[in-house]
């Protein structure tokens, strides 16, 4: 199955962008559009899927004989990458931070395992360089959580689906998504930080209308945290759209401090990209 055939028979795409209503806002005539690439698929959901496409489309076996990526014990970005691979046909690796780790230690791994992903399981030391298995050297090799030009250029045809807006929210994790919709469009993009990686991103090209938030990662990325963890039961519960605390929750959490806090101009159009992970 080639990426078009995949794309018009197995996503949602376009996804949909639906306004949501609050009293936080309502008041100032600051409307707030969500964009829910969250109902692109159910595995290879939000940004998963737009840093992922390109990477599939030019993949040859004429030169590589398969997709090689890195990632924790659940990680998002190498779930979807193993779906991706056992639906097109790609053979794809998981090198796995965490040498204790098995394909049996959560049902994740084992479902990658089942979509025939073969799973590398390093040490966490090793795992900082991000080593290449000899026997996997003729890999293309997809950085860490999806990051790369190819990644970034994935952004284009999101950028093409948003309405007209002031301002457009995004998550930051790896820093491909929101470098990827300020590279795309001139309005100004607001990344919230998921991470205390502000200079690793710093580190890469950023454009002028991109603006990192670093105010939002309470604390250690992805801990468990009582305030967001309310927060994002009541935000679902109100607005019927479910997000989680790692990385929606921290982006609205941040949205709704802006505007009560008056930095958002009065009478502003926002757009809020809900980025997935939502299992």
């Amino acid at each position: 199955m080639d990426i078009a055939n995949f794309e018009f028979n197995a996503l949602h795409l376009p996804s949909p962008t639906e306004e949501i209503f609050d009293e936080c806002w309502n008041s100032k005539g600051i409307q707030v559009f969500v964009k829910r690439d969250d109902l692109i698929h159910p595995i290879i959901s939000g940004n998963k899927w737009r840093k992922l496409k390109n990477y599939l489309q030019t993949f040859s076996f004429s030169t590589h004989s398969g997709l090689l990526s890195f990632g924790g014990a659940y990680s998002n970005h190498l779930y979807a990458l193993a779906y991706a691979g056992h639906s097109l046909g790609i053979p794809t690796v998981g090198i796995i931070r965490g040498e204790e780790l098995t394909i049996d230690s959560n049902a994740y791994l084992a479902q990658m395992n089942a979509w025939g992903m073969q799973l590398h399981f390093i040490s966490r030391t090793a795992y900082r360089d991000k080593p290449i298995p000899t026997a996997f050297e003729k890999y293309t090799v997809i950085a860490e959580g999806g990051f790369g030009e190819l990644a970034i250029q994935g952004m284009g045809n999101l950028v093409d689906e948003l309405p007209t807006c002031d301002l457009i929210y995004t998550a930051v994790g790896t820093g491909a998504t929101a470098i990827g919709i300020a590279k795309y469009t001139d309005k100004p993009v607001m990344g919230i930080l998921t991470l205390h990686n502000r200079s690793e991103i710093g580190a890469n090209k950023i454009p002028a209308n991109l603006d990192i938030e670093d105010a939002y990662v309470f604390g250690k990325y992805a801990k468990q945290n009582d305030e967001l963890d309310l927060f994002c039961a009541k935000f679902y519960q109100k607005h019927g759209i479910p997000i989680e605390p790692i990385y929606t929750g921290r982006m609205f959490y941040a949205l709704m401090e802006h505007i009560k806090n008056g930095h958002i101009a009065p009478n502003s159009k926002l757009v809020a990209l809900h980025t997935g992970g939502v299992k």
